[in-house]
């Protein structure tokens, strides 16, 4: 590929709430094959939930470029998803208490959600929340 290929970031000044979720379901897929590797992608998952938690905020918001691509509304349906697979990945109470705590509650919305996607991940937190241990 030829075409530049920009490296955008989120951090403390620049937050985005959305990586932890991919990590920590990662690590499940892969416990089986390579438990290092899946070790590596939980301790990072954990890491990334702790900072999206106290840094909250949308990619979207803090980096423009991608607003007409995939603009996102919120950040408390990411933080939902991302402590729900966590909870899977550890059995961690404590990420089960986030979800139906006061922070489920205020960015639930639950209800009856007709979509899954980047976006939304309502409908995703229901169905995990129905396994859960």
């Amino acid at each position: 590929m030829t075409e530049a290929r920009p490296l955008i970031q989120v951090n403390a000044s620049c937050p985005g709430s959305d990586i932890a979720a991919a990590m920590a379901s990662a690590s499940l897929v892969s416990k089986k094959t390579d438990y290092t590797y899946s070790s590596t992608l939980l301790k990072h998952a954990k890491q990334l939930f702790t900072f999206a938690d106290k840094n909250r905020g949308s990619y979207s918001e803090n980096i423009p470029e991608v607003q007409t691509y995939y603009n996102s509304t919120g950040y408390g349906d990411e933080l939902l998803w991302a402590v729900s697979w966590l909870y899977h990945a550890t059995g961690d109470d404590s990420y089960l208490e986030f979800v139906t705590g006061l922070d489920g509650e205020d960015y639930a919305q639950w209800g009856s959600p007709t979509w899954f996607s980047w976006d939304n991940k309502h409908a995703g937190t229901q169905i995990l929340r129905k396994y859960d241990r």
